[in-house]
């Protein structure tokens, strides 16, 4: 799985740590990459983590020249979710929509509304800015069940709004100064004092003057309080201006933005929280790490941290009397102060741990892929080739390479390019568009992250040039979009053409992977002068289907007396003019010396004319399949047959994967490459066919008991290759594909 995280850059304080905590949990378990839109404290500070962070860099807050570079970013390193951080990063997802088909998620730190509060332009612009852009997310993550419920409540879907806690993380509380050194930074005298603390960024909703009055009814009551302010903003002159107006501005130390806030956090005695909102501040966690007794307002999540009376006090928001009393509380009983610091830090450590919240991040981005994946808004893999067209061997490939990826990956998600999308969607439980759609097929790409070609001849002009010319466009289109690109078990050539050929060199150069289905495709790549590195000899897809999975149709009967062989031809511009009559020939001669019954077998709709006029000539029993039937069917059916004799080279390789003995009536190169490639040798051209050496191979067949061992021991060895295509496209959905 890999997320790509943005957020703005410039973040501090609880957010830059709790987005670093997440970060590196994360990175444990799955391929993370934070993208970051200035060059502020976050983006310094995340380079010295483990973590992949890269800079697309705004020349302002609105700047969006970097959307096209970021998309383009997205979909060429195959990420499947973009995870968005604040009110920027949700704003760029936003624009990013259109051009990216990964779902976007974004996690909801704080109240939205109450996020920009120091200008009132910025409150009118932003906040609504921020709200709109929200409603286009696709998921939502609350840092709190109380920030769930409150997203749920404002109208965002409940089945897409999550929930994650910020991690407690013990082992960043390790490093601190002692009291007496942190105090002497600013002359602070604390004999005989109680120093109650409150960090964070200076900002209304954060509540300070709140803090502040708390301080003022402290002081009037008693003399041994001081107050800790550690933090900045641009609310920072008001306080100061309240702290005099209720004369006590001698009693608060505004220190500033604390680096090792830690120190901060031991030198004080009493954590406190006045926010207005929170979400799950990091200020109690930190607090927690060091045992400190906390007061908080009753906010966000809060009480899911602080149980009031056993793990510390709540007060109601903005009740600075209360805040004042369950401080002096504190004050006037240390000991329970201490149990509830100490219950707090077991508490936080039990729920909310760095391995929970890595745990249910993760678990989160596989339920979001799974409803993306069943609502076909994303895909692991476009499959490509000459599907739907009511051609059995094709359709077998297209089975095969479905099944081959399941058994790698079972939740895999494809989409199939065919003719008939709905046929193709019906039989083989996959989503599908029509591959004639371009329109269509790019709009898809955007959702894919791997093109798979599957199988076939579709880099050569022996056909026609269209082919070539649909195919290579495709592979271009794919990289273009960010897909990888593997040609899986292809046969590539003939190509006659010199610009036919410079085409399919220079699709053939870019693709990720190229599985080859005969050793001849291979020296026919080599020789056209390509130089991927990533090109290796396969075998066809469909010897990875399993013998045996279908049974002969209902309408036809076999005579278990009978022996019957199996013959499949194709009608061909460059068939010999008597190519029929000497087919018939050879079907009458084994059936005189043999008593051979042909099963004749249609594997696209276009051979059963050519059956029908094979069949016509032949003076005894035959057997005509009506129709096309599925490849397991045909299987089945040739699985009764003593040879196949084969002009559709699928034909040819449901024998050979069955152990069937072959002949091969030659029509294409791929023919006679795929008679090498399993060692056999009998086979016939064609366009010239020799009728004596055809009986003679029939013969040779029967007389020879040997005949299945040999052509099923080549099958064992090809039907071994043919897992690790598979493997290899689940490789390259995982990552770059690496010759090691």
């Amino acid at each position: 799985m890999k997320v790509l995280h943005m957020i703005s850059g410039g973040d501090k304080g609880g957010a830059k740590t709790a987005v670093f905590a997440l970060l590196l949990a994360l990175d444990e378990k799955i391929d993370i990459t934070i993208a970051c839109f200035t060059e502020g404290v976050f983006y310094q500070e995340v380079q010295d983590l483990p973590v992949e962070s890269i800079l697309f860099k705004q020349k302002f807050r609105n700047d969006l020249s970097i959307i096209r570079r970021l998309s383009r970013y997205i979909r060429r390193n195959g990420f499947d979710i973009v995870h968005a951080h604040g009110a920027r990063a949700n704003f760029i997802s936003m624009m990013l929509k259109p051009f990216v088909k990964v779902p976007l998620i974004t996690t909801v730190h704080s109240d939205y509304r109450l996020d920009f509060t120091d200008k009132w332009y910025k409150k009118f612009f932003y906040t609504n800015l921020n709200a709109i852009a929200l409603r286009t997310m696709d998921y939502f993550i609350g840092v709190s069940e109380n920030f769930r419920r409150m997203l749920i409540e404002r109208g965002f879907d409940e089945g897409r709004v999550f929930s994650v806690h910020n991690a407690v993380e013990p082992q960043r509380a390790r490093s601190f100064c002692p009291k007496a050194e942190f105090l002497a930074r600013f002359d602070i005298d604390s004999r005989g004092k109680t120093l109650i603390g409150i960090f964070g960024r200076f900002d209304y909703v954060k509540g300070h003057d709140i803090f502040l009055r708390a301080a003022g009814e402290i002081c009037a009551k008693r003399e041994d309080a001081l107050f800790l302010m550690a933090g900045e903003g641009f609310e920072e002159g008001n306080l100061r201006k309240l702290a005099r107006q209720l004369g006590i501005a001698d009693k608060i130390i505004f220190t500033g933005f604390v680096e090792d806030i830690f120190s901060f956090i031991n030198a004080i005695d009493i954590n406190v929280c006045a926010s207005r909102s929170e979400s799950f501040p990091y200020m109690l966690h930190e607090g927690a790490l060091m045992k400190k007794p906390a007061v908080s307002t009753d906010v966000g999540g809060i009480s899911e941290l602080i149980i009031h009376g056993e793990t510390g006090t709540l007060v109601p928001e903005g009740d600075y009397r209360k805040l004042a009393e369950a401080i002096m509380y504190y004050m006037d009983n240390p000991g329970i102060g201490a149990v509830h610091g100490e219950k707090l830090l077991a508490h936080a450590e039990e729920r909310y741990s760095k391995e929970k919240m890595q745990e249910k991040s993760i678990e989160i981005y596989h339920a979001v892929l799974r409803k993306e994946k069943r609502a076909h808004r994303v895909f692991d893999v476009m499959l490509s080739g000459y599907f739907g067209h009511a051609n059995s061997g094709d359709d077998a490939l297209l089975d095969a390479i479905i099944k081959s990826l399941r058994r790698e990956r079972a939740d895999i998600s494809i989409l199939a390019l065919s003719r008939n999308p709905a046929e193709t969607t019906r039989e083989y439980g996959v989503f599908s568009i029509n591959r004639f759609n371009l329109f269509s097929v790019r709009r898809y790409m955007k959702r894919a992250r791997l093109m798979v070609y599957g199988g076939g001849s579709h880099m050569q002009d022996v056909t026609s040039t269209r082919s070539l010319v649909y195919y290579t466009f495709l592979v271009h289109m794919a990289k273009h979009m960010g897909l990888r690109v593997m040609l899986y078990g292809n046969g590539i050539g003939p190509i006659s053409k010199a610009r036919n050929i410079a085409k399919a060199r220079q699709a053939l150069e870019i693709c990720d992977y190229v599985s080859l289905r005969d050793p001849e495709s291979l020296r026919f790549v080599q020789n056209m002068g390509v130089r991927n590195p990533n090109i290796y000899l396969s075998v066809d897809p469909v010897f990875s289907l399993a013998v045996g999975s279908g049974s002969v149709p209902e309408e036809i009967v076999l005579d278990k007396d009978r022996q019957y062989y199996a013959l499949s031809l194709r009608p061909w511009q460059y068939n010999e003019p008597g190519f029929v009559d000497k087919i018939a020939d050879m079907v009458n001669y084994a059936a005189q010396a043999y008593g051979l019954v042909p099963l004749l077998i249609p594997m696209h709709l276009m051979d059963m004319a050519i059956l029908r006029e094979t069949a016509k000539r032949i003076t005894g029993e035959y057997l005509l399949l009506p129709r096309v039937y599925r490849y397991n069917e045909i299987m089945a059916v040739m699985a009764e047959s003593r040879f196949v004799v084969g002009m559709r080279l699928h034909a040819l390789i449901y024998a050979a994967g069955m152990g069937l003995p072959i002949i091969g009536l030659v029509y294409d190169p791929k023919v006679a490459n795929f008679i090498a490639y399993v060692n056999a040798v009998h086979q016939v051209d064609t366009s010239a066919l020799d009728l004596p050496a055809l009986k003679g191979m029939v013969d040779a067949i029967m007389a020879d008991p040997a005949a299945r061992e040999k052509i099923a021991a080549q099958s064992q060895r090809l039907r071994a290759l043919s897992s690790r295509d598979a493997q290899v496209a689940i490789a390259l959905l995982e990552g770059p594909w690496a010759t090691s």
